[in-house]
């Protein structure tokens, strides 16, 4: 059965992912350059040429995903930030505890994106479709949200949101002792 669950991005992570499967369409034009020419140097039926082997694999593996993507653009939910300092939304930044057990927990700063998120980017981007993403997002700071992932399961405590643009540590919201 495929997953029907809705893919919320914000628009910039729609617009990324628009622009991943116009990529993704190039890569197999790319690909297919010197499919015919990979198909003659085989004997035959071009199954005996490593080359056209290759970009056959290829093609199969871009065009898999290609599908995947595009059959995903109906379950794509576009969502807006709603500038609300007590609950957690795209774009902001969080200082959480993640409780992964009773005498376990490590404080942790991630950027809730409507997108995949930046591996590289230096603050931790977190995917509102990732687990860790669906349980933070529309929750209020002071809030503890748990999720599972492979029957194990995880708390985060929302202790404040931070503004990263301002020079001072201040927070936009925190909570109150």
């Amino acid at each position: 059965m495929k997953n029907m669950e809705p893919i919320y991005l914000d628009q910039s992570g729609y617009d990324e992912y628009l622009k991943e499967i116009e990529e993704l369409e190039k890569a197999i034009e790319e690909n297919n350059k010197g499919r015919r020419e990979a198909f003659d140097a085989g004997a035959g039926d071009g199954w005996d040429s490593p080359e056209f082997e290759e970009i056959e694999r290829t093609n199969m593996r871009l065009s898999g995903k290609l599908r995947d993507m595009r059959e995903a653009l109906s379950r794509i939910v576009i969502i807006e930030k709603h500038n609300d300092q007590e609950i957690v939304d795209i774009g902001d930044t969080i200082l959480a505890d993640m409780v992964y057990a009773p005498d376990d927990k490590e404080e942790i700063t991630f950027k809730l994106v409507g997108s995949d998120g930046n591996i590289s980017s230096e603050v931790q981007e977190v995917s509102i479709n990732s687990p860790l993403g669906s349980a933070v997002y529309k929750k209020k700071i002071g809030d503890t949200c748990s999720y599972s992932v492979n029957d194990r399961n995880f708390s985060v405590f929302l202790k404040q949101k931070l503004d990263l643009t301002k020079k001072s540590k201040d927070p936009v919201k925190e909570l109150k002792k």
